[in-house]
Formats: C-alpha cells, sequence, structure tokens
C-alpha cells in the first residue's frame, strides 16, 4: 500500500493507494517534525492506521516543519510505525504545493493556510524559496496572521462594536483566555488560525473584507514580487484560507499587475494525480 501525506499545522490528510489503485483519504490532526518528537509522531501514524500500518510499503510524506534537519525524523518514525515499509520520501509543504499546482510545468506555488508559503517551481524543482518563517516571523496573509490581528484589534477594541459583541459572544472571550492559549498552551498558531472560521463567516463586513485584504497585500508584497520576473509566472494558489477568500485574493491580484492561476482549497488531489 502506497501512502501520500499531506501534513499542515492543523490537519494531515493521508491518502492510501492499493496495487488495485483503490483510493481511501482520511484527516487527522496536523504533524510537525519541527515541533513534535518521533514517539508522538509515531503514535499518530499507529492511531491513524492500527492495522494497517503492516500493509504500508511505500510512503510520500509532505509537511509543514520538514527541512532538511527533520526528514530523518520522518522517515525513522515510519520505519518504527510501519515495519514493511521499503521506500520512503519526505518532502516540505511548499514542494506539494508545486507539485500539486504545477505539475511539471513552470510556475510560482503558493500557500494560504494556517501558514503561509511561496517558491519559484521550474517543472521538476523548487529554484527560489522565500517564506516559512512561522506566524512570529512571517506567514503574511495566513490563519494565524488573520486570527493575530483580529484578536489584537479585540483586545485594542479597534474594530466596529458589532463585531467586538459577535466575537465576544461566539468565544467567550476575555483576556485571559486569550493570553492562555496564546503563551501558554501549545500550537497557538492552530488557535489563531482558528478564528478564520469567524472571518469567513463575517466576509461581508467592511472590517472583515479590509483586514483581509490589507494581509493579502503584504502577502504578494513579500512573497510574490520578491521573485524577479514574477509577472512572467503563472501564480497558483493553495491552501484554505486562499480557497475561502478567494474574491478578495483575485480582487488584491490586479494591484500586483498578476493573474490568478490555479485555487485549490488542499493539495492532495495534484499529488495524488502527480504520482
Amino acid at each position: 500500500m502506497k501512502l501520500i501525506i499531506d501534513s499542515g499545522s492543523t490537519k494531515t490528510t493521508w491518502t492510501s493507494i492499493t496495487g488495485q489503485h483503490t483510493v481511501t483519504t482520511i484527516q487527522s490532526e496536523g504533524i510537525n517534525p519541527y515541533l513534535q518528537d518521533s514517539s508522538t509522531i509515531v503514535q499518530a501514524i499507529r492511531q491513524t492506521f492500527q492495522d494497517d500500518c503492516n500493509l504500508v510499503d511505500a510512503v510520500y510524506f509532505y509537511g509543514t516543519g520538514v527541512t532538511t534537519g527533520s526528514t530523518s525524523k520522518i522517515e525513522q518514525s515510519f520505519k518504527l510505525a510501519c515495519p514493511n515499509l521499503q521506500f520512503i520520501e519526505s518532502h516540505s509543504d511548499i514542494v506539494a504545493a508545486s507539485r500539486a499546482l504545477c505539475k511539471h510545468e513552470r510556475g510560482i506555488a503558493c500557500i494560504l493556510g494556517t501558514g503561509s508559503n511561496s517558491c519559484v517551481y521550474d517543472g521538476e524543482q523548487v529554484t527560489q524559496n522565500i517564506g516559512g518563517f512561522g506566524y512570529l516571523l512571517g506567514d503574511e496573509g495566513s490563519g494565524a496572521v488573520l486570527g493575530r490581528q483580529l484578536l489584537s484589534d479585540f483586545l485594542y477594541r479597534d474594530m466596529p462594536e458589532s463585531i467586538y459583541q459577535q466575537l465576544q459572544t461566539a468565544y467567550q472571550l476575555n483576556t485571559d483566555f486569550i493570553y492562555e492559549n496564546v503563551y501558554r498552551r501549545p500550537f497557538p498558531n492552530r488557535f489563531l488560525a482558528s478564528f478564520a472560521l469567524f472571518l469567513r463567516d463575517h466576509v461581508q463586513e467592511i472590517y472583515v473584507q479590509e483586514l483581509i485584504e490589507f494581509h493579502f497585500k503584504q502577502f504578494f508584497v513579500k512573497k510574490v514580487t520578491c521573485y524577479e520576473q514574477f509577472h512572467s509566472y503563472p501564480i497558483h494558489f493553495t491552501g484554505s484560507i486562499a480557497y475561502f477568500f478567494k474574491e478578495i485574493l483575485c480582487k488584491v491580484a490586479p494591484y500586483f499587475d498578476v493573474e490568478l492561476g490555479l485555487v485549490l482549497q488542499e493539495p492532495m488531489e495534484g499529488l495524488i494525480e502527480y504520482h
């Protein structure tokens, strides 16, 4: 059984392909080798596939937090969890986006999900990459950054009173709750990104539209126009933020004299086709 795995900070999508080309896709919590140790990753694999771990012979893992230093952790974790594994590749999420969006064509592949990233892809490999700095130092336009801005505006009460009241009612927000989840509990980026659902539900509000538009413009400035001859590439996006706020993305793109290509909610469909 072949596994294709796309893991973000919030969720992991597992697709298994058998010899009869039967495709099964399930989801679990995100796996991040930069933030989690091997035992946690092994446990996540075993909980997801249980006895079927013995059937896995090939793995293509794509994920947030996969770097040169963390590939061995991923590979060792899968070898421990899947005793009959014969082949494994692990790549960053930006490689997943490139293969899913561009296949074997050149282009700029962008991620707008819990985090954000971008790269130039020549049809075979990533040739330039600016991003992947996390929600504290980068992640422009991402769910985590949009949520961070929303909560900051909430704390400063720098938003329309109606939005303030709706946000407080929906989440029972107060300063202690925000501090606890941002500064004390694990995965604050997931907590911050969870407020993208509120933004989606209130996207008709001018305040929400302006907030998202501002941060999308920051994404283009930092992660698209930074590449030489960016006008000459098709620009594709994957990620829930790009997908749910596609209308605003289409509005922002002309400011930078570019046109959008594909916008996928997640890259798995393209990865199945690629592999």
